[in-house]
């Protein structure tokens, strides 16, 4: 019985060690992702849902950084505070890895996107990107 119980611990403490990533594909599947989750409390977002989510505000707007969002010069819009409210909370409680308090990935694709002139080396890593989360890009 208690190898059992040590079995169940241990899976369980696996799962909250997988982190979840998601980088979208475009501006519109971000903002998609971004409305779906603003039509329920964010704290009620599963946790998935919640890394969509906030994975989507690092891509719309990569200048945004998530220490300091309270301060009233760190350029957070009143709307999307508690986007990073949620992530510290979140974050704080152990339930978001530093992969995903920190979306760089979907951060630095949203620049990406947007960018006019790309190098080789960007475009492969962009695609990269796109291939490790089973989506393809709208170019």
């Amino acid at each position: 019985m208690i190898i059992l119980l040590a079995s169940r611990d241990f899976g369980r403490s696996l799962d909250c060690m997988k982190t979840i990533s998601h980088v979208p594909n475009s501006l519109r599947s971000a903002g998609r992702e971004l409305r779906l989750s603003l039509a329920h409390p964010l704290d009620q977002l599963s946790r998935e849902q919640f890394v969509r989510a906030w994975s989507a505000v690092a891509y719309l707007f990569p200048g945004l950084h998530p220490d300091g969002f309270e301060e009233a010069d760190s350029g957070w819009p009143r709307a999307l505070k508690g986007f990073a409210a949620e992530a510290w909370r979140r974050a704080d409680a152990g339930e978001l890895a530093d992969e995903e308090l920190y979306p760089g990935d979907a951060q630095w694709s949203g620049l990406y996107d947007r960018m006019h002139s790309r190098e080789p080396d960007e475009m492969e890593r962009r695609f990269a990107l796109a291939a490790d989360h089973g989506e393809s890009l709208n170019v």
